[in-house]
């Protein structure tokens, strides 16, 4: 009975602890009226949660004239970080790579992102030197686990932008120069490293 009441004052001084060091260490974030965790939070209190309100859309976008290193965005009404949800680099042949659920970093046909509402391909003014560099790297981490929250530092978890963020940056291209915690698929669509080559949806 004393370590359970002891337990109910441990725990949340432990996360009160925990909260001010991550407060102290990344202030700029907090600063940061932008930053993906305000843009949540906003969210969640209109009623948009989590993925958004996912079904079949079938948007009749073309995929013709994509190239190696190019962004795709997707996303579904509702979406509690924006716009769009999810995000994958083509790698060619119709193919994406991209971190999602229990598949972790895995390869996927392009057309599955027919399903969404709202999509957007995105070309990285880069040379395709670098973007062969950045697809090379992203290959590199097929199999690695998934994390919706994963932290930008290290390459044990992964989320969907975090694997692109990272792969561009080896190269020398910061899509988050604000240094989020994390970085939300619309920031690849805001960025100005990018193009718009189409997008449907708006």
């Amino acid at each position: 009975m004393k370590w359970k009441n002891l337990s109910l004052v441990i725990f949340p001084l432990l996360a009160t602890i925990f909260f001010i060091l991550i407060a102290t260490t990344n202030h700029h974030v907090f600063n940061n009226d932008k930053a993906v965790m305000y843009t949540y939070l906003q969210s969640v209190g209109q009623g948009h949660i989590g993925y958004g309100f996912n079904s079949y859309y079938g948007n009749d976008i073309s995929f013709v004239g994509l190239e190696p290193g190019d962004l795709i965005v997707g996303g579904y009404p509702g979406c509690a970080y924006g716009r769009f949800s999810h995000a994958g680099i083509y790698i060619g042949e119709g193919q994406v790579i991209e971190s999602f659920g229990n598949l972790g970093v895995n390869i996927q046909p392009i057309t599955h992102y027919r399903e969404y509402s709202e999509v957007c391909l995105l070309r990285v003014k880069a040379d395709p030197a670098v973007k062969k560099q950045v697809v090379n790297y992203a290959l590199k981490q097929q199999g690695a686990m998934f994390y919706p929250l994963a932290f930008k530092p290290g390459e044990r978890y992964w989320n969907c932008t975090k694997i692109m963020w990272k792969a561009y940056r080896e190269q020398g291209l910061e899509f988050d120069p604000g240094n989020d915690f994390w970085v939300a698929p619309d920031l690849l669509y805001q960025s100005q490293l990018v193009e718009i080559i189409r997008e449907r949806g708006v």
